[in-house]
């Protein structure tokens, strides 16, 4: 499961990182995976999210780290694949 907003962030940094064709690539093999379950950043998401922001003042979370902890709160997700530390000062697992 990804948000458009991590997929957002995602697309970013490989363009950043490793030119526009890294990003086209890793594009296509996204959007043509049956695999991956894509979770939406409604409005309704987004005004929890702020939230969510706003509430921990003493964190550095990322606006989109804030949409993925509503959304995985929401679908009881319990686990992120990620490598930074914020989703288990979140209160969530992680896999590096």
């Amino acid at each position: 499961m990804t948000t458009d907003y991590v997929v957002d962030e995602t697309l970013t940094l490989l363009r950043m990182r490793l030119g526009v064709d890294a990003a086209q690539d890793w594009w296509t093999q996204v959007e043509n995976s049956s695999r991956i379950r894509w979770e939406w950043i409604s409005p309704a998401r987004s005004d929890k999210a702020r939230a969510w922001l706003f509430r921990w003042r003493d964190k550095d979370f990322s606006f989109t780290d804030c949409t993925s902890f509503v959304v995985m709160r929401e679908l009881r997700v319990r686990v992120a694949l990620t490598v930074g530390r914020h989703f288990r000062q979140a209160g969530f697992d992680e896999l590096p």
